[in-house]
């Protein structure tokens, strides 16, 4: 039998889909043959083609004709960079190399879409050992370094965590496991200024992070470090700590917060 495809509202249904196609093509490291972007969307091979072609006219897809494959465009490049411009990514990014070349460490900057955290900024460590992460990798904020600093600086964080279960799902075998413990540890962190990652999230990475915040002192994005835990004692951490703070006020200069929405 063959799948349903997507359905959406009339006149939203051609959107909806040119940007499932979109968001397909952001999400796989390889190039997709038609006949893979219609059965991973739901759609006729004839429906995919029409969409493709629209999105190859506007250069935001392009086609390599010795595989028969499809790949994003330059013209995606080009709204990326415009969208870094607009979000100040551009003017925050000498702020995460400044701390990266002192640290040695890689370095996001992370938003908030819902019950996530998103990696939009990375500066990557050169060291051997390293955690390898992408921009556009996203996990829940509860396990995370980011999400619960942001979390700690969010208007709806109570709201947020008396939604969540009895029993939370497990990353790693140090993942909070309970509301409870999340909400402890959200009030230690509008305490000591940031928060801690304890292999909740990556098994062997610990990390620290500061909101970043907007001027009624709420947060939608932070700035991490991340640190294999062999080179993360708990001396370091105070010290990484302090600095991801600093660092963290700074980006604030520059990145319109209360253009980041939570969705």
């Amino acid at each position: 039998m063959a799948k349903k495809e997507l359905q959406a509202p009339a006149g939203t249904q051609a959107i909806g889909r040119a940007l499932a196609v979109l968001k397909l093509l952001a999400n796989t490291s390889t190039e997709l043959p038609g006949s893979e972007i219609a059965a991973q969307l739901g759609l006729s091979s004839g429906t995919a083609h029409r969409v493709v072609r629209a999105l190859i006219a506007e250069g935001l897809v392009a086609h390599n004709p010795r595989t028969d494959s499809y790949y994003l465009g330059a013209g995606m490049i080009l709204l990326g960079q415009a969208a870094q411009r607009g979000f100040g990514l551009d003017k925050a990014l000498p702020v995460l190399e400044q701390l990266n070349a002192e640290t040695e460490e890689s370095v996001n900057l992370t938003v908030r879409e819902g019950g996530e955290s998103v990696v939009m900024l990375r500066v990557q460590s050169a060291l051997p050992l390293r955690f390898e992460q992408h921009s556009g990798a996203r996990f829940p904020l509860y396990t995370t370094a980011s999400g619960k600093a942001i979390l700690a600086h969010s208007p709806d964080a109570e709201a947020y965590v008396n939604a969540l279960p009895a029993t939370l799902s497990r990353l790693t075998e140090r993942t909070l496991t309970s509301p409870a413990q999340l909400a402890a540890q959200l009030a230690e962190i509008r305490t000591r200024g940031y928060s801690i990652d304890e292999e909740e999230n990556v098994a062997g990475v610990r990390c620290v992070g500061a909101p970043i915040l907007d001027s009624d002192g709420h947060a939608q994005a932070a700035l991490v470090i991340q640190v294999p835990t062999v080179r993360m004692p708990a001396k370091r951490m105070r010290e990484l700590g302090a600095r991801v703070v600093t660092a963290a006020k700074e980006v604030a200069q520059f990145v319109p917060v209360d253009r980041i929405m939570s969705r």
